[in-house]
């Protein structure tokens, strides 16, 4: 077999397109989550079970056995007093859904990853790199579990706003390291772009604003910031609260939700800004266009942001945090792309 097979064309394609694939499985999964999540489905299932936990209740006696353990935590007596075994179904399987889906993942990047080596397709320096990424899924797992068992603590109704923030990056850090593997695989040598190198330093700059201010949207989703959204008191408003920045840094609710909107105008500028200098510099086409991605995506996720609080709607909160996943891929392709900037 030639030494160079794993460095040929199509193969680069083929493993750059399965990394992709395990990319964009990672950004649903951020979406199932943040659906278990505002819905309250996650603390649903009592018991991790890496690997039993894979099948769902199979007969009357065991979905029956699931509801009466859900029925000793607080959610339920709490919020759910009374519900009947069809309304904890409607919590069981989104929260089944997320963990299946994790499990699929695995699937998906372990066994191709086993072939490709077998096959000589993949360069072997990638192999440990890939294995080191297939644990830190496996580690993900847990620190899922981690989050889900803060919700079962006396009069506990939601898992700790800072465990949602660690499991949300975790996950973060795993789709940029598939996509940034991904995008190294598919286009190995940088592109000597000169007069672009202001415009990679204010990108570094907006990708750094932009985690900050997903940050603070972590912590929004985990004191349920949406349907705090009270014009009457200043909640959302856009106006510091009056102890502010003092106190409330991480448990005060309009301080939470004044700190992510504030880092998120200020990565929305910036991000606009970045696009606008790539125009103005007549930057090269693979650069403007990634750029040009930026800066419609971050428009959408400002209108996202502002009609979830306006209207209170969940689901308009979830496809928020997907579009900013969206938009940090964006800002990720952009900087790869300006990984050769010159002056």
């Amino acid at each position: 077999m030639p030494s160079n097979t794993a460095a040929s064309p199509q193969n680069r394609r083929l493993v750059s397109g399965w990394l992709l694939l395990l990319a964009f499985m990672i950004w649903v999964m951020v979406g199932i989550g943040g659906y278990t999540r505002d819905t309250g489905a996650g603390l649903s299932i009592m018991n991790w079970d890496p690997i039993m936990g894979t099948l769902p209740p199979l007969s009357d006696a065991a979905w029956n056995a699931v509801f009466a353990k859900y029925q000793t935590i607080s959610q339920y007596k709490i919020l759910h007093q009374g519900m009947d075994l069809s309304g904890f179904k409607q919590l069981f399987w989104p929260e089944y859904i997320h963990r299946l889906w994790g499990r699929l993942m695995g699937v998906v990047l372990l066994l191709p990853l086993i072939a490709f080596a077998l096959t000589g397709r993949i360069e072997k320096r990638l192999i440990p790199w890939l294995v080191l990424l297939f644990i830190l899924g496996g580690l993900q797992g847990a620190i899922g579990w981690f989050m889900v068992s803060s919700g079962f603590f006396p009069n506990s109704v939601a898992v700790e706003p800072w465990r949602l923030s660690l499991h949300f990056f975790a996950a973060m850090f795993l789709l940029g390291a598939v996509l940034w593997t991904a995008l190294n695989v598919r286009s190995p040598e940088a592109a000597r772009y000169p007069g672009c190198k202001g415009i990679k330093r204010l990108t570094i700059a907006a990708l750094h604003l932009l985690l900050l201010a997903m940050f603070g949207g972590t912590f929004v989703s985990g004191v349920h910031g949406i349907t705090a959204f009270d014009p009457a008191h200043g909640i959302g408003t856009g106006q510091p609260p009056a102890h502010w920045p003092m106190s409330g840094i991480f448990t005060d609710t309009a301080t939470i939700i004044f700190d992510h909107q504030l880092l998120a105008v200020l990565a929305t500028l910036l991000i606009l800004w970045v696009t606008v200098q790539a125009l103005r510099r007549n930057a090269p086409a693979p650069v403007r266009d990634a750029a040009l991605i930026a800066g419609g995506l971050v428009l959408l996720q400002f209108i996202l942001g502002f009609a979830a609080l306006m209207s209170k709607s969940l689901d308009i909160g979830v496809v928020h945090q997907l579009n900013a996943v969206l938009l940090l891929c964006a800002l990720l392709l952009l900087t790869h792309r300006l990984r050769g900037a010159t002056r």
